[in-house]
């Protein structure tokens, strides 16, 4: 859809309450949704797919990275073929696209939902051995006794509110693949539930999986165009209510620091050798310490060097910045910029000096339109689901996908203690993400688009 259009329909949608009138049809009494049975197929589907190895690769280019990937393609293009989507298609980079058709009189923007199907590289995800520990009634929820493996309130404190509720973890020997094959589950469930169900009117809904988030590599190749969605949403958070409607601005930065060591140390003083990893080491030193990682939260950006490499005379370092603001994303390239002069003044028998600053993604609430949102929070709060609306201190896919023109926020998908052998998924979050996506379809459904050019 072109910018005309596209700004022709979030006037329409403005026209729209989003609470009170706007509240779709009755889809559960409709279709007389049974929770218990959905969470045990979403259960089902979960314990399923986290069997499938298809943690990703940072060690080469091609997309998908891995060939478990493409496995686990092949598998869900056929489940959905079985599940009644149309235009089922797996592309030459493992991107699986589907669509399911409207069955409306209306002309509603079209709508997607997407999640990946990597995961991380921090831990194997090999020989998944899933178990499910039903009802959890609070303390300690042993994933392997032998290594002393233990999740409780004290170290996930999202267990306190998860009295009653089904958990699933992995054995302690591999990651669990929650992230993301939590919103796998949802999104397979709620197309089987659409097909099972034709009495719940609907417009057209996409359906995405991609591979290789956790490099940053899957929807590069994500054909946005071809894809025809108005708006979009991931399914790859974590605690109920999530709602990620923001990242941070992205960028990297190299400083090359080019020194002479082809002098004998023994001789070095009142020479021209110049030591290219002191410079290196002094520019690390000068970046303050108060914007690193581990000394920043909640809204505050950070300076994080993640590489320095030394060939001869040559040391590069590579780094990242990461801001939520425009303003303070300047103000931490200053501060790169004003150590790397100092460096700079200090060694001046050094020489072609360099520092490159390179965009790697922006914020995407600057692009993201209000209203994708607000329905998104409308939907939570009639599922009965307080909306919470979080920053992500990451990028992810959605963020991507916004700037090549699909909006995409993020919605929860009970997914927690991510890239760890930590990890847990919870079934009655993974069910209340499932409502939540219905009741997102229910809405849009309710909303007219303008003629399409």
């Amino acid at each position: 859809m072109n910018k005309i259009a596209k700004t022709a329909v979030l006037a329409a949608l403005a026209l729209c309450p989003v609470s009170g009138a706007a509240q779709g049809m009755d889809w559960k009494s409709v279709t007389r949704y049974d929770k218990a049975s959905a969470k045990k197929q979403l259960t089902d589907r979960f314990v399923k797919y986290v069997t499938f190895d298809t943690q990703s690769s940072d060690q080469t280019s091609a997309v998908p990275s891995t060939p478990g990937q493409k496995k686990f393609a092949k598998e869900l293009a056929k489940e959905l073929k079985k599940n009644g989507a149309k235009n089922v298609k797996t592309d030459q980079y493992g991107i699986v696209t589907a669509e399911i058709p409207s069955n409306s009189d209306k002309n509603p923007p079209v709508i997607a939902f997407l999640a990946h199907m990597d995961t991380a590289l921090e831990a194997s995800g090999k020989d998944v051995k899933p178990q499910v520990h039903k009802n959890y009634q609070g303390g300690d929820i042993v994933i392997n006794a032998e290594k002393n493996l233990v999740i409780n309130p004290g170290n996930s404190s999202q267990l306190a509110r998860a009295k009653g509720h089904d958990i699933i973890t992995a054995s302690g020997d591999t990651l669990l693949g929650a992230d993301d094959k939590t919103g796998v589950a949802v999104i397979m469930t709620l197309v089987q539930y659409l097909y099972d169900h034709p009495e719940m009117k609907h417009g057209t809904v996409k359906i995405a999986f991609t591979p290789d988030e956790e490099t940053g590599m899957g929807v590069e190749k994500f054909d946005v165009a071809g894809f025809g969605a108005d708006y979009a949403y991931t399914v790859d958070g974590m605690d109920l209510g999530q709602l990620t409607d923001e990242t941070f601005n992205a960028k990297a930065f190299t400083a090359v620091f080019n020194g002479n060591r082809a002098v004998h140390p023994g001789t070095a003083m009142n020479s021209p050798f110049a030591d290219n990893v002191l410079m290196a080491s002094d520019f690390h030193t000068l970046l303050p310490r108060h914007r690193r990682p581990e000394t920043t939260s909640d809204r505050r950006g950070f300076i994080l060097v993640d590489s320095v490499q030394t060939q001869g005379d040559r040391t590069e370092v590579k780094g990242i910045i990461r801001a939520f603001s425009d303003e303070e994303t300047q103000e931490l390239v200053n501060e790169v910029t004003r150590a790397f002069n100092t460096v700079k003044s200090i060694h001046n028998k050094g020489k072609n000096f360099s520092l490159t600053f390179t965009d790697q993604y922006k914020n995407m609430k600057s692009v993201l339109p209000e209203q994708v949102v607000a329905l998104a929070e409308a939907a939570m709060r009639q599922e009965d689901v307080t909306p919470v609306r979080t920053a992500a201190r990451g990028g992810t896919d959605g963020s991507q996908l916004s700037f090549m023109g699909l909006p995409t926020p993020d919605l929860f998908a009970g997914q927690y203690n991510i890239h760890s052998p930590l990890e847990y998924a919870d079934a009655d979050v993974m069910e209340a993400s499932l409502r939540t996506a219905l009741r997102l379809v229910s809405l849009w459904g309710i909303q007219t688009a303008p003629e399409r050019p």
